[in-house]
């Protein structure tokens, strides 16, 4: 099944196999780009999904972000949700993984930057340089 609202972002994998949307439906659908079907549906955000990536080269995880003000982490093969990241006060609007796929990072509304650490899902940094106005 399609998306029942509109599209706000999309991702392919390294390989271009596996194609990832986001959209104001709350989920993320993971798609085999040559035969269009569907293989995943990333259930669990609570607002509009803004912003998603593959963690390339790899391709094994999927990191979303959400108005909700959460990012997540998912398996790309199994659809799990892997950790919730929490701590942005206002919607997460970008994302991406760093090319060792250890690190995350997730840019919001509240004038802040946060990395993360993947794999523990703990928060390893705030970066506040764009407060000044």
């Amino acid at each position: 099944g399609a998306h029942k609202f509109p599209l706000t972002d999309c991702a392919f994998n390294k390989s271009g196999e596996k194609f990832v949307t986001a959209s104001h439906d709350r989920t993320a659908r993971v798609f085999e780009s040559f035969t269009g079907s569907e293989l995943l549906t990333l259930e669990g955000h609570k607002n509009v999904v803004i912003a998603l990536a593959f963690n390339n080269p790899f391709g094994d995880r999927i990191m979303t972000g959400s108005f909700d003000k959460t990012a997540k982490i998912w398996s790309s093969t199994s659809g799990e949700c892997l950790h919730t990241y929490s701590g942005h006060e206002t919607e997460i609007t970008c994302l991406d993984f760093d090319q060792t796929g250890k690190s995350a990072a997730t840019g919001s509304m509240d004038c802040t930057a946060r990395i993360w650490d993947v794999e523990s899902g703990q928060s390893i940094h705030t970066l506040i340089g764009h407060r000044g106005r």
